[in-house]
């Protein structure tokens, strides 16, 4: 049957001139061919959605409002499906406002997840390696259509990130810091060195004690750090760096001797 003629039923159908579909219209790959012919007319022409707006416009409802489920159920499809039967690969599940029932269940919802994020990531948004501390935060997850991933691979930016590129990145390179890590005083260090001296490039722990000012914490949007493990106060940080001096020597003590 040709695309108009499965269009000419499928609107009696749906305007109530015939009560339903004729026996064994969807057998095989030819149904499957007209549930793509239906569903593209139903969104593009009887409802007026454009492509682009699929996504953000069709749930299931709009699809079982306007008779296609029975024919989902004979091929065993959610409503994703349909709509990916009608757009091979053109959208992804996660995509929609509606994810489809259990999709980030279990190890595989696990899996689905990470694919997801490194997809955005990678393939939609190309962000480079050394950008993602700076970009991947809660609003990254909420825009792209990837709440349920951030809830299920532990609400911290850091952690799914970690996720997908093991090892690569530190917690406090992230906009959004994970609880508790101002308390680790590997990660003080970690940080407080990097914000030293690659950032200020101070050349030692004695010009920085000299040289470093509150307003440098600010300047480069360090101020959780400044909060977080110091207190907001200047003589705390002194105080580390002077620690960091003091065991320096140390080292160099045990060495000589």
């Amino acid at each position: 049957m040709k695309r108009e003629q499965v269009i000419e039923v499928y609107k009696d159908v749906l305007e109530k001139r015939r009560k339903r579909f004729p026996n064994y219209f969807f057998v095989g790959n030819e149904g499957k061919k007209y549930m793509r012919y239906m569903t593209c007319y139903l969104l593009e022409q009887h409802l007026s959605i454009s492509i682009v707006e699929i996504p953000f416009q069709v749930g299931a409802n709009t699809l079982w409002s306007h008779r296609l489920r029975p024919p989902a159920m004979l091929y065993g499809w959610n409503y994703y499906e349909v709509i990916d039967n009608a757009y091979p690969g053109k959208f992804k599940p996660w995509e929609f406002q509606q994810t489809p029932d259990k999709y980030w269940d279990g190890e595989e919802g696990k899996r689905r997840a990470i694919e997801a994020v490194r997809y955005v990531i990678e393939e939609k948004m190309k962000i480079p390696m050394k950008e993602i501390p700076s970009q991947i935060n809660f609003n990254f997850f909420k825009q792209h259509g990837l709440g349920g991933a951030f809830t299920l691979l532990g609400y911290s930016p850091f952690q799914i990130v970690e996720a997908i590129y093991p090892g690569v990145f530190r917690p406090w390179q992230f906009s959004h810091v994970p609880m508790n890590c101002w308390k680790n005083e590997e990660y003080i260090r970690e940080a407080m060195d990097d914000f030293l001296f690659k950032q200020l490039r101070f050349s030692s722990y004695n010009e920085a004690f000299i040289q470093l000012k509150g307003s440098h914490f600010n300047n480069f949007q360090l101020t959780g750090l400044f909060q977080m493990a110091f207190g907001s106060r200047m003589n705390n940080v002194k105080k580390w760096i002077k620690n960091q001096l003091n065991n320096l020597d140390d080292e160099i003590f045990y060495v000589n001797h």
